[in-house]
């Protein structure tokens, strides 16, 4: 009876081992939160879906937080790779010391994610993921900063990039900031896009816009908070500077906020091509090339006409001292082929 009691104890701390770690690393589709198992698959770049080399598939984020003692898990999502190794600080997954990091490699996410149950002081560090093929090699670097309690201000984990996109193509914003657990259930945590006009108005992005679709995403039980702004379809309505604003409460104080740009690059494009083609710019470019062109013809020939002009003195030289027959006419004949010299010279510093 007592063997029995004991198998069950195990069983029953062992299923709920089970069940601590299923509901640190799955959270409902419900609330747009993405799963530990399901971040590299989720919202992958369009154009890495039908390609086979070796490439990131999402956004890379470089800077990432944690409160002690709460879950914590780092993502490099790629594909195309024959082997992905994780380092930190330098030092090889699996680390050679429990001292090094306590994260540990998530098999299901095909070692595209570390995590960890439980995060400490011992997990700061510099993390970094090298991919490699049979070729080429890829890395990506994350900072890990441990908080002490959740942040007043949001943290930024990923700033938007500008982006580079043609009239009728399609453009993908992203922004995202860790947040932490709410301190008071009621506290208000908001993301926002917005595009900035000339007169620093900032109407909403996808105002009344049906190409413009903002989408807000959470992960790790909502500590951190993201969103994407997608383009499906730009015009030149679009083109110009996007913020992302993320607030926790109503006040400025707790707010971050963080701007990229929409580039025309048919634009970008076009001006090059213009400038290479205008004639005033050709004809700029010929009047330069004709001027360093003469420049160095003109050294040349200044530099082989004084070479042959010290030439000729010292031959000159060399004649007077053998035929004059007095010291006197060796002088003369000196002086004379001197000042033909320094004739010569006058003349070509002249020129």
């Amino acid at each position: 009876m007592t063997q029995r009691l004991k198998i069950s104890n195990k069983l029953n701390d062992l299923i709920g081992s089970l069940f601590i770690v299923i509901s640190l690393i799955s959270v409902t589709k419900a609330n747009n939160s993405i799963t530990l198992t399901d971040h590299c698959t989720d919202r992958r770049f369009v154009n890495s879906l039908n390609t086979t080399f070796m490439q990131f598939t999402k956004e890379t984020v470089d800077q990432e937080y944690a409160v002690e003692g709460d879950f914590k898990g780092l993502h490099c999502c790629a594909k195309g790779y024959r082997s992905i190794e994780w380092l930190k600080d330098g030092r090889s997954y699996p680390w050679s010391s429990e001292d090094t990091s306590s994260l540990i490699v998530y098999p299901d996410a095909e070692n595209q994610t570390i995590f960890t149950r439980k995060a400490s002081k011992i997990d700061e560090g510099k993390y970094t993921c090298v991919l490699r093929n049979a070729t080429h090699k890829l890395e990506h670097h994350i900072e890990l900063k441990l908080q002490s309690s959740s942040p007043d201000i949001p943290l930024a984990t990923f700033k938007p990039v500008d982006q580079f996109a043609n009239v009728d193509g399609s453009a993908r914003f992203y922004c995202e900031a860790f947040i932490g657990k709410k301190a008071l259930p009621n506290i208000a945590i908001s993301i926002k896009w917005y595009h900035l006009s000339d007169d620093n108005k900032i109407p909403s992005a996808n105002n009344n816009d049906e190409l413009i679709k903002e989408e807000v995403v959470y992960r790790e039980d909502e500590q951190i908070i993201g969103s994407y702004l997608t383009i499906t379809q730009v015009t030149l309505n679009h083109y110009g500077r996007y913020l992302c604003r993320v607030e926790i409460g109503n006040s400025p104080k707790h707010r971050l906020d963080m701007s990229a740009s929409l580039i025309n690059a048919l634009r970008i494009e076009a001006n090059a091509k213009s400038i290479l083609t205008n004639p005033v710019f050709l004809g700029s470019c010929a009047a330069i090339i004709a001027l360093i062109t003469f420049f160095l013809i003109f050294h040349f020939t200044k530099q082989k006409w004084m070479s042959f002009i010290n030439l000729s003195k010292a031959n000159k030289g060399d004649v007077n001292f053998n035929i004059s027959s007095t010291p006197l006419n060796f002088q003369k004949s000196r002086k004379s082929s001197q000042n033909e010299c320094d004739d010569m010279k006058v003349m070509i510093d002249i020129i």
